[in-house]
């Protein structure tokens, strides 16, 4: 089955092969949002069934047949024939900084250039010294370019970024002096995937400020210089880009370069309605030539009439209807926590014993959490029956020692047919239990779809953790009707998983967002195996906001009576 993302990137291809062969902006650019409004949507195979896709904003009829036909058969008419004038390879040259869509197709036609291969050949070879308009500066920045793009080929997984973009940060702070520094973009924007870390800063001495971060020792190429701009390359193929301006214009410099891109577009076309143009100098009035600039985002919302749009949500969905109406709702916080319960100790895979782990959750101000060591069908490291008992004795013992409420629970196997990996009367004992599927993933749509669905009937199930599956890294995860298992979570009350483990962030926020619309109670946790990874709750704090989700939705955000309610009314079910 064709992914939401893969449907997106064949958009934007249509997209950048029309505008190369000549048609209309207003055309071209129609694609462009209707592959941002895609990469937002719930899973397109299954709208597609109802025709629901049609009600997605951007999509018409004309983009609709074709959204129809990447998904019947990967491809579209309109993108074959496209390829037919322009090999999909000549997307490569057009992705190195500095080739426009004209450029390319000089090169293409011109001197045969249709990959990047042929580009890093062919500059190699000298073939394109003396072309008009080609200088040895030009060149130049084209081989930084394609550095850069061999870089952003691999898209780094957010907390990867993140500790990255941190490392950065330090850096900065170390230099001359600093008036305001935020990490933006994607980073700040909290996307599972990053393709490259944007810092804005503002400063009196922005050449000395660009000149320090540019002689940072970690970086392996400079790929941009200038007076408040510069753009580094690190090993492994992330490239930073820092802007720094005055700091009465913080404001707007963090606003344009947090984005999105889809958003800012929004953004713009809502400002020209009301004859503003909006960028990181200011808000210029077109009729007045007036420029109002603003020393926070904040400010910047509000002068165009709206309300403050968090940077999770600014996706290019409904965000900015949303604001125009003061219509946001105050998202989950990770101060609106008060526990988590998914975390592992040396009683199954875990690296620090029972004890530790109690600890550091009582040290991050939880009122509760649970320990949710893993059942018997994780054959070496999975715990028995008796392990459970023996378990439930030793955090009796412990009490309140470390000024928590400890709950015993167990991440349970959801078997292929279905059932558990424990009997009723083990689950029983447990305080709460978290079930997740770990084996025989490449089952069927149909199959996997029933096999989620007994979980959620199963009266002792309080979560259904990780729900895709999927981890960066190895696997994208199994295919499973969302509809069909969100309905069955909504009616039984089982409340589903936003997993902050790195490798996951699982459930994906458009389909949290689903889920909530669905009626579906949230549980945000760190699914920690050592102390250290308690933190990663944050990530699932942050697919959550991007999801829109509200406190009122997230099970670990109640008291402890209010989790105890929605536990024993499941139960009594």
């Amino acid at each position: 089955m064709i992914s939401n993302s893969e449907i997106a990137r064949k958009l934007l291809e249509i997209r950048t092969l029309m505008e190369m062969a000549g048609e209309s902006f207003y055309k071209y650019m129609a694609f462009e949002k209707a592959a941002a409004s895609v990469e937002n949507a719930p899973p397109l195979a299954d709208l597609v069934v109802t025709r629901e896709h049609l009600k997605i904003p951007g999509i018409g009829k004309s983009i609709g047949g074709v959204i129809e036909q990447l998904v019947q058969t990967g491809s579209a008419a309109e993108l074959d024939a496209l390829h037919r004038r322009f090999p999909p390879t000549l997307l490569e040259v057009l992705g190195v900084s500095g080739i426009g869509t004209k450029t390319a197709a000089m090169l293409f036609t011109e001197y045969g250039i249709a990959s990047l291969a042929d580009l890093e050949a062919a500059i190699a070879a000298g073939s394109l010294d003396g072309v008009p308009r080609l200088g040895s500066k030009t060149i130049d920045n084209w081989k930084r370019g394609i550095l850069a793009y061999k870089g952003r080929q691999r898209r780094t997984p957010l907390p990867i970024a993140l500790r990255i973009a941190r490392d950065v940060r330090t850096h900065l702070e170390s230099g001359p002096p600093l008036e305001r520094l935020q990490l933006a973009g994607s980073v700040r924007r909290n996307e599972v995937t990053v393709g490259d870390i944007d810092i804005v800063c503002t400063s009196a001495r922005a050449a000395d400020v660009i000149a320090h971060f540019t002689g940072w020792n970690q970086a392996e190429a400079v790929l941009a210089e200038g007076p408040t701009k510069a753009s580094l390359w690190l090993p492994g193929g992330l490239q930073i880009d820092l802007r720094v301006l005055p700091d009465h214009l913080y404001g707007n410099l963090l606003q344009h370069f947090t984005g999105s891109r889809e958003h800012n577009i929004k953004l713009r076309e809502y400002a020209v309605r009301r004859s503003l143009r909006v960028s990181e100098n200011g808000i210029l009035n077109l009729e007045t030539g007036d420029v109002v600039t603003c020393s926070d985002e904040a400010g910047v919302y509000e002068a165009l009439g709206m309300q403050y749009v968090p940077p999770e949500l600014r996706s290019g969905l409904d965000e900015i209807d949303l604001a125009r109406n003061r219509a946001i709702p105050q998202l989950v916080a990770l101060e609106d926590l008060r526990g988590d319960f998914h975390m592992h100790t040396t009683w199954s895979d875990g690296d620090d014993s029972l004890e530790a782990m109690i600890e550091a959750a009582a040290s991050r101000g939880y009122e509760y959490h649970a320990i949710s060591d893993h059942s018997q069908g994780r054959t070496r490291f999975g715990m028995s029956p008796e392990d459970v008992r023996r378990q439930r004795e030793q955090i009796a013992a412990l009490g309140r020692r470390f000024g928590i409420r400890t709950l015993q629970a167990s991440e349970v196997d959801v078997l292929p047919d279905g059932s558990l990996d424990y009997a009723d009367e083990v689950l029983a004992e447990l305080d709460l239990v978290i079930a997740s599927v770990h084996s025989a993933t490449r089952q069927s749509r149909d199959e996997m779809t029933a096999r989620l669905i007994r979980a959620c009937e199963n009266r002792y199930v309080t979560i259904i953790g990780h729900p895709t599956g999927r981890r960066f890294e190895s696997s994208p995860g199994y295919e499973f009707d969302y509809d069909a298992v969100f309905a069955a979570a909504a009616r039984t009350g089982t409340a589903l998983e936003i997993d902050g483990q790195a490798a996951r962030l699982d459930l994906p926020a458009p389909l949290a967002r689903k889920a909530k619309e669905c009626g579906v109670t949230l549980s945000l946790d760190s699914d920690a195996h050592r102390t250290g990874d308690l933190a990663a709750i944050e990530f699932a704090v942050g697919q959550a906001r991007r999801a829109g989700l509200v406190k009122a939705d997230v099970l670990n955000a109640r008291t402890f009576e209010e989790l105890q309610v929605f536990i024993a009314r499941k139960r009594a079910a």
